[in-house]
């Protein structure tokens, strides 16, 4: 074989491997494991019920009263909007650090047609019992089978019935932080900017992780490196798809549905945001944070190297420590409960 045809058949197997796999070399190290052990599926309609049982069968139906010194209530609620009772969940310190408890209200991900609180559990139960939260997590209602303003109105009735039950519940609506992540994320920032606009009560923080903000990049063209694995664009548009009822893309679509629709950020709390470089997010997240700055809010954004969509599915890994330890610690500045001392948290109590 002449030089040529080696040369050709050396380029013909980098093309094929780059076709294979447009980003693996990009991952670190610490979390590579995840693409193989978790098939990247793209998510439809015809495949959703089995992701769905397969991914009610993997949570881990863990109890945290067991695991922290909380308590873990659930209530039904009414909607504010005349639609069906929602779903709480409240973890509680089983002796609280002070008078009243700062509120953390959680909103899971899933991509908005999967998930439960359940996820969010261990995480809201060690909130509690480190810091003295009082943790709320909301079940919304999941698309497709129930379309936006749904899981608006969800989200906001749940929050408002705390803020209105803050003395039963024990909380200081002077301390109130929305957060979530992935499509829970998404959720946080449409119900922040819903939140602005009525004016019935303010949140004093808002935590993004990995957010879903902009149904338009499940739309534009294929991102070089982001999106190949975990949740990709097909999955991406099948979830905005759900939740919309429609195209994404669209006109006018509103922002409490799509945040990066919003024309203005202007007047939302001080914001979170962490990302991985090859999250399909990526890029709407850094546009999100480049708009709240330059709308006047105070924003603070983690991008970290190599990282994908299921980055949290590895605490122990470097960056998702450095992501908990600064996202707790924005939480915390935010609310005004701690004192910032030669680096060491000092809690008020």
């Amino acid at each position: 074989m002449d030089k040529w045809s080696l040369k050709q058949e050396s380029e013909e197997t980098i093309s094929m491997g780059e076709q294979k796999s447009r980003s693996r070399h990009l991952i670190d190290p610490e979390i590579i494991s995840a693409v193989d052990l978790i098939p990247t599926t793209d998510l439809t309609e015809s495949t959703l019920m089995e992701v769905r049982k397969n991914q009610s069968q993997m949570m881990q139906q863990i109890d945290v009263t067991q695991m922290f010194p909380v308590t873990l209530e659930k209530k039904v609620v009414p909607s504010y909007f005349s639609g069906p009772d929602i779903q709480i969940e409240i973890i509680k310190p089983k002796q609280s650090k002070r008078n009243k408890m700062p509120l953390y209200y959680s909103i899971h991900g899933g991509g908005m047609v999967l998930g439960s609180p359940v996820v969010d559990r261990p995480a809201n139960a060690s909130l509690a019992a480190q810091h003295g939260f009082c943790c709320v997590s909301v079940y919304y209602r999941l698309a497709p089978e129930h379309v936006q303003p749904s899981q608006l109105q969800d989200c906001y009735s749940g929050l408002k019935w705390c803020i209105e039950h803050a003395e039963e519940l024990g909380i200081d609506i002077q301390k109130v932080a929305v957060g979530g992540s992935s499509a829970g994320g998404g959720l946080a920032a449409g119900l922040a900017l819903y939140i602005r606009d009525q004016k019935e009560f303010e949140i004093h923080h808002l935590r993004l992780m990995r957010p879903m903000l902009d149904d338009r990049t499940s739309i534009a063209p294929e991102h070089p490196y982001a999106g190949e694995f975990i949740w990709t664009k097909q999955s991406n548009y099948f979830g905005w798809k759900s939740i919309l009822g429609d195209e994404p893309g669209q006109e006018e679509i509103s922002e409490y549905y799509v945040p990066a629709r919003a024309k203005s950020l202007a007047g939302l709390p001080p914001t979170y945001i962490n990302i991985g470089t090859i999250d399909l997010f990526i890029d709407e997240a850094l546009f999100f944070a480049k708009q709240l700055a330059f709308d006047g809010v105070l924003v603070e954004l983690h991008v970290y190297p190599g990282y994908h969509h299921m980055s949290p599915a590895f605490p122990d890994a470097h960056f998702s420590k450095e992501g908990a330890r600064t996202s707790e610690y924005a939480l915390l500045k935010a609310l005004e409960i701690f004192d910032i001392d030669s680096n060491e948290y000092n809690a008020k109590r």
